[in-house]
């Protein structure tokens, strides 16, 4: 939620005021108006007034959260429709038929296909489911390494040109001649430094341009990374805290912090408090190692790292720290060896910049396949991973500090995020896994989901058996499912459908048709057309038609014609064959 700004928290103070002396019926107005000035929505308004202390006491429904559904109701829709599932996965009842019918039959409420879709969802009972096969007071930290602390400020002593270092001439860059200072612009000197709360151990390094997450991930690999045996200080923190400035907290940088396990804390920008240790490391460099560069030649940014590398690696090494009185270097060296997460190879540490979660669907032997750069493609174990089963969909990444391992990313009972690990399958040398039962000697069994349980007690209940086995026997001899327990027919019995009248209309006889039509014989011939002339029909007519069809065959596309030139006047009845002149 976005925090108003003072003048908007002053606007919504006025019209909590106005809210809370308002009689019956009149704060809706009051509303309206305030809604309308701050163009927002009401409930972001009674969001935003919920910021200076206003309550518009208006109770929760109380029956939020809750649903007509029943659990048994969710598992007898989704077993039917599991049951008429075909093995090839064809669904031969949809979930609103089975609805329909439970309707129909009593057994289930008038609810919606979703609703029913939602909470077999949430009862793990969904035919999609069934079908699947079988995560300002003083603060301490309690160890080296357990938080860092970094911060970036611009050099304002001096830029680094390509002819070599400048100081910067406060005649030429005071704040009246921005020209200049923008003149500059990509010479200046960053400094980043980051310090081990515990210790106090400082590691300053400098970069040139401007505070970007490119250089601030370029800095915080440098730390973590083992660089001499002269400088103990290294490793991945626990927690990194910085203020909240854009490098800070972009996307890139944060999700490096998340592949290596590091918890970010931010604080408000302009708190230095909150971030002394290294504010303060900042004034030490600058006054303990920068006082010097004027007495010194410095060509370029490299040159500026090598003497900063020995000032550190001196100071580190000789002053006492006024918090511990010893060493930063001998306080450091106090750190236990569980202490000490080991950063990986520099190679993975810039690909985990840009590796994001993957998803990959667990196969039926309860794997998952990944690759990662550098260690090639693996297969991983997740059966112990809670709540997994055949086709589920997991979230991959891989482990930086035990690489070839990967982390498989869950939600806990909490809603956090939990990484459980997995390690690659050990193959022999022929590809098998070395957990592989061998065939003839040992069977191991496979974890039962909960998922492989729902359907089991499904399976059972939809043939009335104690015992799988049982099922199983109805099933072979086609015992129909919920026998007894529900009217497959009662949606369609319930219906009444009214009877027709049946509407006028035309035979018609397509081309197609009029060509099948088999010939007919001179008997069936002459009945057909006496049947339709009457009296008309003579022996005389008799012998033409036998006259012109000497083969005994009449088409029946000729008996209309026969008729039409019967009924002609004025002319001796004569038949003629179709196509005669």
């Amino acid at each position: 939620m976005t925090t108003p700004n003072l003048a908007e928290l002053d606007y919504l103070r006025q019209i909590a005021a106005e809210l809370t002396e308002a009689g019956h019926g009149k704060k809706g107005a009051i509303i309206e108006r305030a809604r309308k000035h701050l163009n927002i929505s009401r409930p972001q308004l009674y969001r935003d007034l919920e910021t200076v202390g206003f309550s518009s006491e208006r109770k929760q429904r109380s029956d939020k959260g809750k649903t007509v559904v029943s659990t048994e109701v969710a598992e007898m829709v989704g077993g039917m429709v599991h049951v008429a599932t075909r093995a090839n996965g064809k669904k031969t009842l949809p979930v609103t038929t089975a609805l329909d019918i439970l309707v129909a039959d009593g057994k289930a409420p008038k609810v919606s296909a979703s609703t029913i879709a939602r909470v077999m969802r949430q009862n793990m009972c969904h035919p999609k489911q069934l079908a699947t096969p079988s995560a300002h007071n003083q603060q301490k930290s309690l160890y080296p390494n357990h938080v860092w602390q970094v911060d970036a400020s611009v050099c304002v002593i001096f830029y680094l040109p390509k002819g070599g270092m400048q100081v910067m001439d406060e005649k030429k860059f005071y704040k009246n001649k921005p020209a200049n200072i923008k003149k500059i612009e990509n010479d200046r000197v960053i400094r980043y430094v980051m310090t081990d709360h515990y210790s106090g151990s400082i590691y300053v390094e400098y970069v040139t341009g401007a505070e970007s997450s490119e250089n601030l991930i370029h800095i915080f690999l440098n730390g973590i990374l083992k660089r001499s045996a002269q400088e103990p200080m290294h490793g991945v923190p626990e927690i990194l805290y910085a203020d909240k400035g854009s490098a800070n907290t972009a996307g890139l940088f944060k999700n490096l912090l998340n592949r290596l396990d590091v918890e970010f804390i931010p604080h408000s920008t302009g708190n230095s408090r909150a971030k002394g240790q290294v504010e303060n490391a900042q004034n030490i460099v600058e006054t303990q190692f920068e006082g010097r560069l004027r007495f010194m030649q410095i060509q370029n940014i490299e040159q500026l790292n090598t003497f900063a590398e020995k000032w550190r690696i001196f100071w580190n090494e000789s002053k006492v720290h006024s918090r511990t009185k010893r060493t930063r270097n001998a306080v450091w060296q106090m750190i236990k060896p569980e202490q000490l997460r080991i950063a990986p190879p520099l190679e993975l540490c810039r690909e985990l910049v840009n590796t994001f979660p993957v998803e990959k669907t667990v196969t039926g032997n309860l794997t998952v396949s990944y690759t990662i750069k550098g260690y090639g493609q693996h297969d991983y174990d997740v059966r112990h991973v809670d709540g997994v089963y055949p086709k589920a969909k997991l979230q991959i990444v891989v482990n930086p500090f035990r690489a070839p391992c990967i982390d498989v990313l869950i939600k806990d009972q909490y809603g956090n995020e939990v990484a459980v690990l997995c390690e690659p399958q050990q193959l022999d040398m022929v590809g098998f896994n070395l957990d592989a039962s061998v065939i003839g000697q040992e069977i191991k069994a496979m974890p039962q989901s909960a998922i492989d349980e729902n359907r089991k007690r499904i399976i059972k209940k939809a043939y009335n058996a104690d015992t799988l086995e049982q099922a199983d026997k109805a099933i072979a001899k086609k015992a129909p499912a919920y026998d007894g327990q529900l009217n497959v027919m009662a949606d369609i019995q319930t219906t009444e459908v009214p009877t027709y009248i049946q509407r006028a209309g035309e035979q018609i006889t397509t081309p197609q048709q009029r060509q099948k039509l088999a010939p007919m014989s001179l008997t069936a011939a002459v009945i057909k057309i006496k049947r339709l002339v009457g009296d008309a029909w003579t022996a005389e007519h008799s012998k033409l038609l036998k006259k012109d069809y000497p083969s005994g065959q009449v088409p029946q596309e000729d008996i209309q014609q026969i008729i039409d030139g019967m009924n002609q006047p004025a002319k001796t009845p004569k038949l003629r064959v179709v196509g005669e002149n």
